[in-house]
């Protein structure tokens, strides 16, 4: 009857454990664009569960002060780290500018080392066809952190449940 509670107790406090820990990463970040401020920008990074996996950057182009996505929109979208470019969407496409016409996007990227970084989104043209406008830019700041996985944290927990168990019963025998 006692083994039962405590391996229910280890279970319970495992599951409980590895629940708690959650990546606290930026969600949806929102800015107006600079300029003339024609659209908001949300930009909602996707964190993956593995460092093999690429992050996944949603960006939204918002009207301005609205929930109401804009569509078709000349953008590029640049990751820069200590100033250097470590990537550029319109590059990697072997193109100037990117056209977008549902007014949300997903693009991924993989970090090879964790650090300071800056997102900067720059609009180019608005419409379509595109009526070009004077850039129009949005810059966001993130931080890229090593993970401590969540199931290391669960068996520690665990673990640690399992030998205060065992003392406490040895303590009363």
């Amino acid at each position: 009857m006692m083994t039962s509670k405590l391996v229910l107790l280890m279970f319970a406090a495992a599951i409980i454990g590895s629940m708690a820990v959650i990546p606290a990463y930026a969600e949806g970040m929102r800015q107006p664009s600079s300029g003339k401020n024609s659209l908001d920008v949300v930009l909602d990074p996707e964190w993956p569960a593995t460092t093999n996996d690429p992050t996944k950057f949603h960006v939204q182009f918002l009207e301005p002060g609205t929930d109401k996505i804009h569509e078709h929109q000349d953008y590029n979208f640049v990751i820069t780290k200590d100033g250097n470019e470590v990537y550029n969407a319109a590059k990697s496409q072997g193109v100037g500018l990117i056209h977008n016409t549902e007014g949300t996007l997903t693009i991924p990227y993989k970090f090879s080392e964790n650090g300071d970084y800056s997102v900067k989104i720059t609009i180019y043209g608005l419409g379509l066809p595109p009526i070009p406008i004077a850039e129009e830019v949005v810059t966001y700041n993130i931080q890229v952190v090593p993970e401590f996985p969540a199931g290391a944290i669960g068996a520690i927990v665990a673990s640690l449940s399992g030998v205060v168990a065992i003392s406490r019963l040895k303590r009363f025998n």
